[in-house]
């Protein structure tokens, strides 16, 4: 066989024409198999006793038990092969499913042939292995297994009606004799046999082409993401530079010529500089969303206390709470609290829930901030009495770049990055955010982090 050849042979059996398939699913469909094939040569065997004890009905058991004897010791080959041959390519499981279904038609015709023929409605489970078949296979897999289930049973009643090979008759009457039954028999057989497979490969195909739809689109997601990240850390790593280099330069102006600058002129860079560390927030929240979203799993191996890192974020922020006299009840668990993780992922979540009931609570207010331990969980809560958030808006707050109106018009400034950032962070700890909200009666944000153990 050419090179080509072989190569065209693996692509048909390549995961991209099985797109509800994958080695996992493969594997446990054929040990789901090998059950069934247990259950069937089971029942089958107490069939046939329970007809010669009970009924009386002449058939040849002997035949009947060797061909079920012999299903079984295939069946104890499949269940080997799958214990001794841990993992098999994918290619390979297909191979095999199709060889099983093969050798079980093969097998069920013989039965049939040995059970009463066409007297015998057995005939009838050739239709489980064409829905298995139409469901699991492709393209013309499922019309071949149909295709061969016909073969085999027109020959069986062919072979028997014509005497070429013996018939046992399950009944009195027998209506393998009878021209009209057969040909009728034959004629509902085929149409059902192939109004199964047609049913079943129509509505697969259906199923395989949206999967392929939505894989395709989701790749084309991802990859655009991926893209919006990198340019988050281009932007922020190019544009920190020169921005740090212009609030330094302003800094330096009017910290050395204050004295002598016109109030107007120094007025005006000061505001240049209050603008240029707004920017510089924003490229620094930019830069560590953008880490956070490349990070799939935390190394935590950092052992951290997290109390500690509440009350120095705290200590931090009391600075603009005095400035818009707000107080700030505290409700901490006051024992030690140690997990793994990084320190400065605990302060940002911290400080960004703190900083933003601050900011946008009205002067004289009070913010309750309780933390709590509760079956090997680390429970974060801030309620303040601020601006609210509208219900129409709240399931929107964790997107990137997203800002409530109503926190707009309240404070001008602001990324729209720092619950994005926050949620980012929890979740990267297989921890919950959540949030509950009334317009003009405020927020209460609640985290929960589970502790883990270096």
């Amino acid at each position: 066989m050419s090179i080509g050849k072989v190569k065209l042979k693996l692509n048909y059996y390549s995961l991209d024409r099985f797109p509800f398939l994958n080695t996992v699913i493969l594997k446990s469909r054929l040990a789901w198999s090998i059950r069934l094939r247990w259950l069937a040569v089971a029942g089958y065997f107490l069939a046939t006793i329970v007809t010669e004890v009970f009924f009386e009905i002449s058939l040849p058991y002997r035949q009947i038990w060797i061909v079920l004897f012999s299903l079984a010791f295939l069946n104890l080959i499949y269940q080997a092969s799958l214990w001794i041959q841990k993992e098999f390519s994918f290619p390979a499981e297909i191979i095999i499913l199709h060889i099983h279904i093969i050798i079980d038609l093969i097998c069920l015709t013989l039965l049939i042939h040995y059970s009463g023929g066409i007297e015998n409605p057995v005939y009838l489970f050739y239709i489980f292995h064409i829905v298995i078949s139409s469901i699991l296979f492709s393209k013309s897999s499922p019309f071949i297994i149909a295709t061969l289930v016909v073969i085999l049973f027109f020959s069986l009643v062919y072979l028997e009606y014509n005497g070429i090979i013996a018939h046992y008759c399950l009944y009195e009457i027998s209506i393998h004799d009878s021209l009209l039954a057969v040909v009728l028999i034959l004629i509902v057989f085929f149409i059902t046999v192939y109004v199964t497979e047609y049913i079943c490969t129509t509505f697969m195909r259906i199923y395989r082409d949206s999967k392929r739809i939505i894989d395709k689109q989701n790749k084309q997601l991802i990859e655009a993401d991926k893209e919006k990240t990198r340019f988050f850390q281009f932007a922020s790593h190019e544009l920190k530079a020169p921005v740090i280099a212009i609030k330094s330069t302003l800094d330096g102006v009017t910290k050395s010529f204050a004295g002598s600058l016109d109030p107007k002129i120094l007025d005006l860079l000061q505001r240049a500089s209050k603008r240029s560390t707004q920017l510089l927030t924003i490229l620094k929240e930019l830069l560590e969303l953008s880490q956070k979203r490349n990070i799939k799993t935390i190394m935590e191996n950092e052992k951290i206390d997290i109390n500690k890192i509440l009350n120095d974020t705290i200590r931090n922020e009391k600075t603009s709470a005095e400035q818009k006299n707000i107080t700030l009840n505290l409700d901490l668990n006051k024992n030690d609290i140690t997990t793994c993780g990084r320190y400065e992922d605990f302060e940002k979540v911290f400080g960004n829930l703190i900083n933003n009931a601050i900011r946008y609570s009205p002067n004289n207010s009070v913010i309750n901030i309780k933390s709590e331990v509760n079956n090997h969980n680390f429970i974060f809560e801030i309620q303040d009495t601020g601006i609210g958030i509208p219900d129409n808006e709240i399931h929107k707050i964790f997107e990137e770049f997203y800002r409530a109106e109503s926190a707009k018009k309240l404070v001008n400034f602001g990324t729209g990055l720092g619950l994005s950032l926050v949620k980012q962070i929890v979740e990267n700890y297989s921890g919950k955010i959540s949030v509950k909200s009334k317009v003009d009666r405020g927020s209460t944000f609640r985290v929960t982090i589970p502790i883990k153990t270096c």
